[in-house]
Parts: C-alpha cells; sequence; structure tokens
C-alpha cells in the first residue's frame, strides 16, 4: 500500500486488454485520477476538460467490458489467494439504487420492492481468516433482476438465483498448496452452489434457510433423529466448555455488539434435488457438517443471536467448530466493501446514461474499494505497524508537516485517526470510529496536498 495513487492504478490497470494500448494508458490515467479521490465527481476527478472527455470516450466505449477491466485486479487478487494457506472466498449480492436518475438512465432492473431502479452486484472478496487481510477481489459481476413470472416456472433458474455458483466456477480450483472456503449469507442456501464448489475442488460455509429433507442409516430408523435439518440443529445439545464470544454486525435496529454463544455440530446427509443443474448422476447424496451458534442469554430487548450453518469443512472438535464461526465473521467484510463502495466512492451518485457505461465506472470503482478496505484493515489488523510500510512515505510526510507535534514514526493507527480528523472527525471517544466519508475526506486533502509536494520533490525527498 506504500504506491502512490498513480503507481497503484498501473498494476491495476496496465494489462488490461482492451482492444488498443491507447485504451489501456487512458484506463490507467482514469484508475489513477479517481483513487486519488475516491469520493468526488467525475468531473472533479479528471480535473482537465480533456481528461474527462477521454474518460467519458472509454467510458462510452461498447467495445470495453467490466470484465475486461477487472481482470487484471482479479487475476492478481486469485494468484495472491494460491500462495495462502487458506483463503476465504466472500460473496454477497448488493442493490446499486439509481431510483433518482432513473429517467436519464437506460437498462436498469427492478430492486427492493419493485418500486426502484438499478443494477444488482455480486461480489466475491477474498480474505485472510485468521488476520482479515483483503487480498482483493475475485471476481465481481452485474445482473437484473428479473420480474417474477406468474405462474413461477420452478425449472428456471433466474440470473439472480445462478450468482452464487456461476461466481465459484470463476474464480475456479485453488491450486495444489491452497485451500479455498466460499462463504455465503442466507440468499446462497442452493445445491447448485454445494455441487459448484464440490466441482471445483473447493469447501463452502453457507448459513442455512432450507429445512432440507435429511437422509439417515437404516440403524437409526427404530428411533429416528428430526427428518430436517433446522430441527435437527436446534434438537442438537450444546456441547459442554463451548462457550465463545462473536462479533456482531450493526444492524438498522441495533449497534455492533459482542454475544456469548454456545455451539452444537454434527454430521448430515440429504439427497440433491431433482432440478439440479447440472443433474447429479455420480453420486446420491451429500454430505455436510453444520455448526449451530447461539445465545442463551441475549441482552434484554434484543433478538436472540443464532447461525446455523452448513459447512463441507469436517468438524472432528471444538477448535474447529470456532474456526468456522469465526470465518463466518469474515463475511460482514464484504458488506463493509459494498458500503464503501456507495459511500466512499459514491457509485449511485452517477448519472451515466446507460447501464453499460455505469458497468464499465464500477471497473474502476470496485478495485478502488478494494484498495480503501485494504488500507483500513491493515490499521485495524495493525495499529502498531509503522505508517511508512503501509501508505507512500511523502503522504505520510505530508501530514507530519501538518502535525509538527506528532512523532516521526507514527503508526498506522494513528495516522489514519488523524486522517480522519482532517476530514472532520472529532476524535472524541465519546463519537466512535470515523465513518467511510469522513475518512475519505481527509484523505483526499491529504493526497492532494501530496500531489503539490511532487510537483517540488518529485523523488519524494525532504
Amino acid at each position: 500500500m506504500t504506491d502512490s495513487a498513480s503507481e497503484w492504478a498501473t498494476q491495476q490497470w496496465a494489462a488490461a486488454e482492451l482492444g488498443d494500448i491507447r485504451r489501456t494508458a487512458r484506463a490507467v490515467a482514469i484508475g489513477a485520477r479517481m483513487a486519488a479521490a475516491p469520493e468526488a465527481t467525475l468531473p472533479t476527478q479528471m480535473r482537465a476538460s480533456s481528461e474527462l472527455k477521454g474518460a467519458y470516450r472509454l467510458l462510452n466505449n461498447p467495445d470495453i467490458t467490466l470484465a475486461q477491466l477487472l481482470a487484471p485486479h482479479c487475476d492478481a487478487t486469485r494468484v495472491a489467494a494460491g500462495r495462502t494457506q487458506l483463503t476465504l472466498l466472500v460473496q454477497d449480492t448488493t442493490e446499486l439504487d439509481y431510483t433518482a436518475h432513473a429517467n436519464i438512465i437506460r437498462g436498469l432492473g427492478p430492486i427492493g420492492n419493485g418500486g426502484g431502479q438499478g443494477l444488482l452486484l455480486h461480489s466475491t472478496l477474498a480474505v485472510v481468516p485468521a488476520t482479515g487481510q483483503v487480498l482483493g477481489l475475485a471476481d465481481a459481476r452485474v445482473v437484473l433482476r428479473q420480474p417474477i413470472d406468474k405462474p413461477r416456472d420452478k425449472s428456471r433458474r433466474s440470473p439472480e438465483a445462478r450468482l452464487w455458483d456461476d461466481a465459484a466456477e470463476q474464480v475456479g480450483r485453488p491450486p495444489p498448496a491452497a485451500t479455498w472456503m466460499h462463504v455465503c449469507d442466507r440468499g446462497a442456501d442452493d445445491f447448485d452452489l454445494m455441487a459448484a464448489c464440490r466441482r471445483q475442488g473447493a469447501h463452502f460455509l453457507i448459513r442455512a434457510r432450507h429445512n432440507r429433507r435429511l437422509q439417515w442409516p437404516a440403524a437409526t430408523l427404530a428411533s429416528p433423529p428430526p427428518h430436517r435439518l433446522l430441527d435437527y440443529a436446534r434438537s442438537l445439545p450444546l456441547h459442554p466448555g463451548s462457550q465463545y464470544q462473536v462479533e456482531v454486525a450493526a444492524t438498522f435496529k441495533h449497534p455492533a455488539r459482542q454475544a456469548d454463544v454456545v455451539l452444537s455440530w454434527a454430521s448430515v446427509t440429504f439427497a440433491p434435488p431433482s432440478n439440479a443443474s447440472p443433474p447429479i448422476a455420480d453420486e446420491d447424496s451429500f454430505t455436510v457438517w453444520i455448526v449451530r451458534a447461539w445465545e442463551v442469554q441475549p441482552p434484554p430487548g434484543v433478538e436472540p443471536l443464532e447461525w446455523i450453518l452448513l459447512t463441507s469443512w469436517p468438524i472432528q472438535d471444538l477448535d474447529e467448530a470456532r474456526f468456522i464461526i469465526q470465518c463466518y465473521t469474515r463475511r460482514w467484510l464484504v458488506e463493509d466493501f459494498h458500503q464503501c463502495l456507495k459511500t466512499g466512492c459514491q457509485v449511485e451518485d452517477s448519472q451515466l446514461d446507460d447501464r453499460a457505461d455505469l458497468e464499465r465506472l464500477l471497473g474502476f470503482a470496485l478495485p478502488i474499494a478494494a484498495r480503501l478496505l485494504q488500507l483500513r484493515q491493515d490499521a485495524r489488523n495493525t495499529p502498531e505497524m509503522l505508517a511508512t510500510t503501509a501508505v507512500e512515505p511523502l503522504i505520510v510526510k505530508v501530514l507530519l508537516r501538518l502535525r509538527p507535534r506528532l512523532k516521526p514514526n507514527i503508526s498506522v493507527a494513528e495516522f489514519w485517526a488523524q486522517v480522519a480528523r482532517l476530514g472532520g472527525h472529532p476524535g472524541r471517544r465519546r463519537d466512535g470510529p470515523p465513518g467511510w466519508r469522513t475518512i475519505w475526506r481527509g484523505w483526499r486533502y491529504l493526497s492532494d496536498l501530496a500531489d503539490g509536494a511532487r510537483l517540488f520533490v518529485p523523488d519524494g525527498g525532504d
């Protein structure tokens, strides 16, 4: 993360195959401008009318796709994941809301309850489970929500339903020395995703939604356990000594909190659905492990936490059950990523007039949002690390000139606290952590000062 915006943009888009080297050079220039001021409007980011016209030409070019613009970033992420012993591939879908500009944007689809207009973005974020380090995006795709047929043809899966297994297929198979695990919320409780992970030699970890019918050996038929998955999970006794504390993400109703949970686990077998796609011909059943984490005594007025998780990862003891819970808590990072995309990069404020143009804009905004999330995770995971090892040294020097009372060997945590103050965060304990907009207002101001310093000190010296 010590690269300048220009150096970083070169890494992200210089290898993009856009059909013409001039287009690739333009993509690098656009990426650098956007990375330097992620939350600004496109005219503000480009600064000069000639640069803005060049950006519009590229964003309006029908021969350039989102996949082409993202390819270098996603390829680099998969390479990094291949060098990591275990990588979580955290999937999630979010709605990009363009309702306010729907009268000028062509090609949008319904979102929410059908009253809004926008796009569905499905992202796969590569994360190191032990630290929460973000390696980058392994895949991203955009689809339109289809109107529900009446009567609905249940044999046809919508593009939205296929997003999960399509992403798993696109990410592909891990190298022999690496292990990958797809981590998803309840929307991904679909046999097709499980089968796709199995075909690609990857594990899965999914929060259960369906009360599937279970299969039991003949020896258990005299006194069979519950026949349905969720019922059986809730019938399992808690494991002695399994008390465990997990971080619960904030919701609209409740702030983030820590929950004291207990655990239980078991293996189960269920039959694949008859309409599995592609059909399962070489196996009659599917064995998975279930891990249930639940809150016995929640705080007053708070709905008790309960996670029932399905995984292909074998659970043999309490440590492995806790490990699976830890992996699932990393799922909130992809929600943070989408929040960063919307508030840090302001993608829903764009007034480009066509869906394809918006997708090309995402080809720049998605890697930038991943970069911002990486910077934030660095500050959280290694707060005592020297700032100059995570951020361009010149930017640190500029901050020290603005804040002469700071020590020269400023830490990453203190650096970002000071950046947030430049963006308007008071820094008092009762104010809580700064939001994305505050951080990136400060980051933009500091980056602008660093750009001015480079005009006089190109090598980053004193």
